[in-house]
C-alpha cells in the first residue's frame, strides 16, 4: 500500500481507500479508523471498517453496528496496521 502524501484531508484519503474496496483491492477488515472519542479514558478509541461501510461527505456510517463516525472526529486511517494518514502531528491527547 502506497503511502498517502501531501496535505490531503480524511475525507480524500477514505474517498480512496473506499474505491479500493468496492473495486475488490482491498478488504474492509484491513483498514482502522483512529478516532476522537471522549467517553473512553485515552480520548480515542479504534473502530475497523465493515464490508457494508459507507462514505458520506461528512462521515462514515457503519450500518450494521449502528454506528456513525463524523469525519472530523478522525485523526488517523491505518491499512493492515500501518498509518496511512495522520491529522496534523498525531492523535490528540485527552486533557
Amino acid at each position: 500500500m502506497e503511502h498517502v502524501v501531501g496535505r490531503l484531508e480524511s475525507y480524500d484519503v477514505l474517498k480512496r481507500l473506499f474505491w479500493m474496496l468496492r473495486s475488490g483491492r482491498l478488504d474492509a477488515s484491513a483498514v482502522e479508523l483512529v478516532v476522537v472519542d471522549r467517553s473512553v479514558l485515552e480520548g480515542v478509541r479504534v473502530v475497523k471498517l465493515s464490508e457494508d461501510a459507507i462514505l458520506m461527505k461528512d462521515r462514515v456510517v457503519l450500518p450494521s453496528g449502528g454506528t456513525q463516525i463524523p469525519l472530523h472526529r478522525v485523526v488517523e486511517v491505518r491499512v493492515s496496521g500501518e498509518t496511512l494518514w495522520r491529522r496534523g502531528s498525531g492523535a490528540p491527547t485527552r486533557s
